[in-house]
C-alpha cells in the first residue's frame, strides 16, 4: 500500500516513540519562562521573537520534549530569544483562544499576538536553536569576508546556501528571486549572499547570472554549485533539495519526512550498531556523491527502528539494504544469507542492476483465490493491477484493515452492494465491487485511513476518484451512476426495493394465512374438546344410572 506522507510519518513516529521519564514542566531555574493568562500578552507584546511551548503536564511527549527545551532556552536567553512555557491544564481558557489542540504545540510570536506561526523544525536542542536564530536574521544574512563565511559553516547545523553574484548582476531578477525563496524555505536552510571579490575569485564565478553554493552538514569543503546559465534542466529549489541532504545520511522521526517528501528512491542500509554503520560510511558516502540525482542514500538504527524493515516488505533480518521508490511505491531488497556477508562489490552489481531496470521489487501479497466465495470480489496484490487496468468495468474497491471497527460495519452494506450488480446479468458486465486487505498487500494506493474507498472508472483508470459521501446502499449507487464511465442505473435500488416490497407482501400473506391456519385449527380443537366432554359426561350418567339401580336392586332385596 501506499501511504500518504502524513500516515506514514504516524507510522514511523508510532516505531520511534519512546517518552522519557522526566517531567514536562521545566525546573524553576532555567532559563524558560513561566507565563500564565496573567502575564502572556504583556510578555509576547514586549519581546520581538518568542517561542511558546503549550503543554500538559501528564503529556509524554511534553517530557521528552522538556530536557531539549532547557537547554535551548538555556542558550537562546543569551541571544535574546526567550522561550516560554504554558500549562494549558492550568490555563484552559488562553490555551482555546491561541487554537491548541494537542500537546506539546510550539508557536513563535513576533511581538503581537496576531497571526502566530507553527513551530516546524526538530524538538531536538540544536535544532530549536538553529530555528529561532534564523527567525531573529533577515532571511538573507550578508557575508563581507571569506573568513565571515568559514565561520558560519563551522557553527552551522543545518545546510547552507551561498549566492555569490558579481557587480554586474546584482540588480538581476534572479537575485529577488533568491530573496523570495529565502523567505520560504528559511526554517530548512540557512541563506546567504556575497559579492566579495576574493571567493569571486575563488569559485570562478564570471557570468552575470549568480552562481549558488550548497553546502551539506558537516561537509563544508565539497559544496555542489549551480548556475542557471549552465543548468536549465532542474530549478534552484529542486537543486537545493536534492544537494543539501548529506551523501550518507541517518533517517530518524526528524528527518524521516522530508526524505519521503523527495522525488529520489531511498537507499537504506539497516545497520546493527555504531561500529557497523562507521564501517560501511565511506562507501555510502561514495555512492551518495556519485549517484546524487538517482538515489538519496541513508543509515537506519535496526536497534531503534528495525520493525520499518516490515513497511518495505522485508524480513526482520539484520544487516539488511533496501532500495525504496517512493513515488511508485515499488521496494528492491537484497540481505546477506547465513553463508555470505554484504560486500562492497554484490551492492554495487545490485544498485546497478536496479537503475538499469533488471531487479523485480519485492511485493507483499496474500495468495490469489481459487474461488471468490462472496459477492465482493477479493483483490490481492498479485491481481490488483491487472485487473483495474485491463478490465472495461466501472471498479469499486474496498482498502481495508481487518482490525477496523468502521470496516466491519461496512462489510455486510458493501456485500449487498456487491449481489446487487453481480446478480444483476446486465450491470454485472460493467460494475465490479471489490474489496482488498491492506494490512497483507502492497500496492501503489495511497492510503489516507481506513477503510479507503476508490472508484476506478472503465474508461479512465489513470484518475480514479475518492469516495467520501454516505456509507449506504443509495449513496454508493449513485456514486457509481454519476461519476462511473458506464453510467449503470439507480433504477437498480429501485427493482431491489420492489423485490424487497413483494417478499415483505408474501411474508405478510404467509404470516395471515398461518394465523388463519392456528385460528380452524383452534376451533377444531375447540369441538374435539366439546365432544370428548359431552361423551365423558355421558359415559359418568350411564356409570351413575348403574350405580343407583344397583343400589335399588340392593335396598329391594334387604326388604326381603
Amino acid at each position: 500500500m501506499k501511504f500518504s506522507i502524513k500516515t506514514l510519518s504516524v507510522l514511523l513516529a508510532s516505531i520511534l516513540s519512546v517518552t522519557s521519564a522526566s517531567e514536562a514542566t521545566a525546573p524553576a531555574d532555567s532559563a524558560v519562562v513561566k507565563l500564565t493568562s496573567k502575564n502572556f500578552e504583556s510578555f509576547i507584546e514586549s519581546h520581538p521573537l518568542v517561542l511558546a511551548e503549550f503543554f500538559a503536564p501528564w503529556c509524554g511527549h511534553c517530557k521528552t520534549l522538556a530536557p531539549e527545551y532547557v537547554s535551548a532556552a538555556e542558550i537562546l536567553s543569551k541571544k535574546d530569544i526567550p522561550l516560554a512555557q504554558i500549562d494549558c491544564t492550568e490555563d484552559r481558557d488562553l490555551c482555546t483562544d491561541i487554537g491548541i489542540k494537542g500537546f506539546p504545540t510550539l508557536k513563535i510570536f513576533k511581538g503581537s499576538l496576531e497571526n502566530p506561526a507553527d513551530y516546524l523544525g526538530a524538538r531536538k536542542s540544536d535544532s530549536i536553536i538553529s530555528y529561532m536564530v534564523k527567525q531573529s536574521l533577515p532571511p538573507v544574512q550578508l557575508v563581507s569576508t571569506s573568513e565571515n563565511l568559514d565561520e558560519i559553516l563551522t557553527d552551522s547545523v543545518d545546510s547552507i546556501v551561498l549566492q555569490i553574484i558579481n557587480s554586474e548582476s546584482k540588480n538581476n531578477e534572479q537575485n529577488q528571486t533568491y530573496y523570495d525563496l529565502a523567505g520560504a524555505l528559511r526554517e530548512k536552510y540557512t541563506f546567504l549572499s556575497t559579492s566579495n571579490a576574493e571567493l569571486i575569485k575563488k569559485y570562478n564565478v564570471n557570468s552575470n547570472a549568480p552562481t549558488y553554493l550548497v553546502y551539506r552538514p558537516k561537509d563544508p569543503s565539497d559544496p555542489s554549485i549551480y548556475n542557471q546559465e549552465n543548468d536549465k534542466s532542474i530549478s534552484l529549489e529542486d537543486f537545493i533539495s536534492s544537494e543539501s541532504k548529506p551523501f550518507f545520511g541517518e533517517i530518524d522521526g526528524s528527518t524521516y519526512q522530508e526524505y519521503m517528501s523527495s522525488k529520489l528512491p531511498l537507499a537504506y542500509y539497516f545497520y546493527e550498531d555504531a561500529d557497523d554503520r562507521a564501517k560501511w560510511e565511506p562507501f555510502f558516502s561514495k555512492l551518495g556523491k556519485d549517484l546524487r540525482s538517482k538515489l538519496s542514500f541513508v543509515g537506519l538504527d535496526s536497534k531503534r527502528f528495525g520493525r520499518h524493515a516490515e513497511n518495505l516488505n522485508m524480513p526482520l533480518q539484520f544487516p539488511l539494504f533496501v532500495i525504496h521508490n517512493i513515488e511508485e511505491n515499488l521496494k528492491y531488497g537484497i540481505q546477506p544469507s547465513e553463508s555470505k556477508q554484504f560486500t562492497e562489490s554484490s551492492i554495487s552489481t545490485f544498485i546497478d542492476e536496479y537503475l538499469e531496470g533488471k531487479i523485480e521489487p519485492t511485493i507483499k501479497s496474500e495468495e490469489i483465490p481459487e474461488v471468490q466465495e462472496n459477492n465482493v470480489y477479493k483483490l490481492v496484490a498479485k491481481t490488483h493491477n491487472e485487473l483495474i487496468n485491463d478490465s472495461k468495468k466501472d471498479i469499486f474497491v474496498k482498502y481495508y484493515a481487518p482490525w477496523c471497527g468502521h470496516c466491519k460495519k461496512l462489510a455486510p452494506i458493501f456485500e449487498e452492494l456487491a449481489g446487487l450488480y453481480k446478480n444483476d446479468a446486465e450491470s454485472s458486465e460493467k460494475v465490479l465491487i471489490a474489496e482488498l486487505d491492506a494490512t497483507l498487500n502492497d500496492v501503489n494506493v495511497e492510503i489516507s485511513g481506513y477503510p479507503t474507498l476508490i472508484l476506478y472508472p472503465a474508461n479512465d483508470k489513470e484518475n480514479p476518484i475518492v469516495y467520501s459521501k454516505g456509507r449506504d446502499l443509495e449513496s454508493f449507487i449513485q456514486f457509481i451512476k454519476e461519476s462511473g464511465s458506464n453510467k449503470v442505473d439507480a433504477s437498480l435500488i429501485e427493482n431491489v426495493e420492489e423485490e424487497e416490497e413483494e417478499e415483505e407482501v408474501k411474508e405478510e400473506v404467509k404470516e395471515e394465512a398461518k394465523e388463519e391456519k392456528k385460528e380452524g385449527k383452534k376451533e377444531e380443537v375447540k369441538e374435539e374438546i366439546k365432544e370428548e366432554v359431552k361423551e365423558e359426561v355421558e359415559e359418568e350418567v350411564k356409570e351413575e344410572a348403574k350405580e343407583e339401580a344397583k343400589e335399588a336392586k340392593q335396598t329391594k332385596h334387604d326388604e326381603l
